[in-house]
Parts: structure tokens; sequence; C-alpha cells
């Protein structure tokens, strides 16, 4: 079944106990999901729930640069580019949500080893995983107001474990978190130092894995909070994100997405960290950035099957209302950088526009069944 874009690896383990790896094999696009590796997971799913020696799933990727970068984002380009419609890009974004909507329920747990870059697609594998482990080289990221997307993949139902005002910040402004920062926001369990792969790999061999999900759980945590291990993490860097957590609140404290966006403008520093921040603003799609204020009213009214589905119609509009198509012309398929929003400005976007890409994309949301 598994093809050369999903490989897998059975980690045979003590007590006739079994570990599934499956490892994203596509390094060329820095690991990132096609519809084919969708599907593919989605099957070894499937075989893996049903047997009985298998007591856990690990999912790592290829290489040293990227966990997984995002989503198949030329063929999602291509298809909205199709004369009939971007039919594709529709069965893409409803599979991929099935998959991650799939792995938060999984029976078993789903360990998730986020060496490198982590955005987009390899995001929604990683918040439905169990348990995640970031190592020196993790950078977490949601760009997608870059592309005139929004950040998708469960990133909703995320927003609410993060302090209050940091969901909304690092959406707008795409800010990339290491693994302190991740672990700051809850978003992540534990590190692990990539020189001590090998080591981790003959250890988790070596424990007996059982029938309960929260014990081989606590069997992991144990494990992996070692001494052997916990030393090799001392020098990772520290967390940005929560040095600044004062600041960004007070930011992001505003009655609409404009008031806000002015705070984070009008805040005078000469440090390039929120540079760059301003900068994703200025150059992201407005539309995008009042998705992404959306999104964050939303959250904390949305349970899990909800949020997939608020995502999923979004994600269906924003493919045929224009924003993500151009945005992915602009800096993916001709790179010339300067994408051609529907707005000029933040301030210029009416509520009417907004209001389109929330209304039902179908007669009947294609993830009701969850």
């Amino acid at each position: 079944m598994p093809n050369e874009e999903v490989l897998v690896e059975i980690l045979e383990c003590e007590q006739n106990t079994q570990i599934a790896h499956l490892i994203l094999n596509s390094p060329e696009t820095l690991n990132s999901l096609t519809l084919n590796m969708v599907n593919l997971i989605s099957d070894l799913l499937d075989a893996w729930e049903q047997d009985s020696q298998i007591k856990m799933i690990l999912i790592s990727g290829s290489g040293e640069k990227a966990f997984c970068a995002g989503g198949d984002i030329r063929a999602l380009y291509e298809s909205m580019c199709d004369e009939n419609g971007p039919i594709f890009a529709e069965e893409f974004f409803e599979s991929e949500y099935r998959l991650d909507y799939r792995l938060h329920n999984y029976p078993k747990p789903i360990i998730s080893l986020l060496d490198g870059i982590v955005m987009g697609g390899g995001a929604g594998l990683m918040f439905a995983s169990s348990y995640k482990i970031t190592t020196e080289r993790t950078r977490f990221a949601m760009p997608e107001i870059g592309v005139g997307l929004f950040p998708d993949v469960g990133f909703t139902h995320e927003i609410k474990k993060l302090p209050e005002g940091l969901g909304l910040y690092i959406m707008l402004t795409a800010t990339n978190l290491n693994a302190a920062d991740t672990a700051f926001c809850k978003l992540t369990n534990s590190t692990l130092n990539s020189n001590d792969f090998d080591e981790f790999y003959t250890d988790i061999k070596q424990l007996a894995w059982v029938d309960n999900h929260d014990e081989n759980i606590k069997l992991l945590d144990s494990l992996i909070n070692q001494k052997k291990y916990l030393t090799n993490t001392q020098s990772f860097p520290k967390s940005k994100i929560k040095e600044e957590l004062s600041t960004i609140q007070k930011l992001t404290k505003g009655d609409n997405l404009v008031t806000v966006v002015k705070n984070i403008f009008s805040y005078d520093t000469e440090d390039e960290w929120y540079a760059k921040g301003k900068q994703t603003i200025k150059n992201g799609s407005p539309t995008s950035a009042h998705l992404i204020w959306l999104q964050c009213q939303n959250s904390p009214k949305l349970n899990l099957k909800e949020v997939f589905l608020f995502e999923l119609n979004l994600a269906i509009q924003i493919t045929r209302q224009g924003d993500f198509k151009e945005g992915v012309r602009a800096l993916i398929i001709d790179k010339d950088n300067t994408p051609d929003w529907k707005f000029n400005s933040i301030e210029n976007v009416s509520q009417d526009w907004v209001k389109e890409h929330i209304k039902l994309a179908w007669e009947s949301n294609p993830l009701e069944d969850l």
C-alpha cells in the first residue's frame, strides 16, 4: 500500500507489541501533503486500528529540513485555474480535514516528531497528535495570510489553548515559533535533541506498550523526560513569545480588527521581530486578515467537529473568491511577490464581502457525517 511518498517502518517492541512509524517522504517539497499522501495515510490508519499488535503510531518527516511544510499548493492553484471550477481543491480540503479529524479521535496514541518546518498541513497533523515532540530545528508557523488563505487544519480549535490575543497575533503576523514557544503556547508536549533520535528509537522499542491510550502516553512521557534526554535540550533557544506576551496582549486588545492592526503598526520599537510581523500584515491578503479575526471570534463557540465544518466552508469559498489563487500565483508560481488583492487595505474590506465567505458553499456540508 505505501508508496515512495509515504514510507512505513514497523518497530518491534517488547512483549510482541509494535509501533507503526509513518514517514512523510517528499523532502524535495518539504514533505508537503498531496491528496495521494492523505489517502494513503487514511488507509494505513484503517489497517492499523484493526491490528492488535500495533499500540501506537509515530509520524515523522524525511530529511532534516521539515516535518511537513503544508499542502500541495501547486495542485490547488491548478485546480483554481480550471474552467470547471476548483473541484480538486474541494476534494483535497475535504480529505485533509477528514484525516485530521480522524487523527484527533484515533483510539491509539499518535506521536508526531516535529523536526524542522511545521506549517499548514503539517500543523494539522501536529494538532491532531496525542503527543507532540519538538527539536532544536522546529520552526512552526501559520503563514496563510501571505497567500490569501487562512490558518486552517483545525487551528480555529487551537486558538482557545493560547493566552488571550496570542492566536490572533500569530495568525496575522505569521510569526515563527521555536520549540520553547510552542511549549509555552501549550501546542506541544516535550522536546528532544535531534542527535538523540537513534537512542530514542532504540529505547521506545524496549518498552512494553499496552492497550490503554493514556498509559502509553505516560510511558512515553517518562522515557523522554529522562535526564539523558533533558540534558541535551538545555541549550535550545528560549521563548521570544513568552518574553513579549504582555506587549502582544496590549497590541491585540480592541473591539475590531482595524483597531488591533493600528495598535500593531503604531507600536514604536527597533526590534526586528516586530518589524517582520508588521511587514507580513502589510503584504498579506486583507481578506485573509478579516477571516482570521472571524476565526478568533468563533473559536470559543465551536467544538472540534464544528471547527472543521466551519473551516471547510471557509476554504471552499476562498478557493472560489480569488485572493488565494492570486496569492499562490504571486508567491509560488510567478514569484513576482506582488499579489493584486481584491482589497488594497484591511480598512477597505467590506463586511458584506466577509459574509460571502461564511455563506454555505453547498446544500449540505460534506463533513456533516463526521
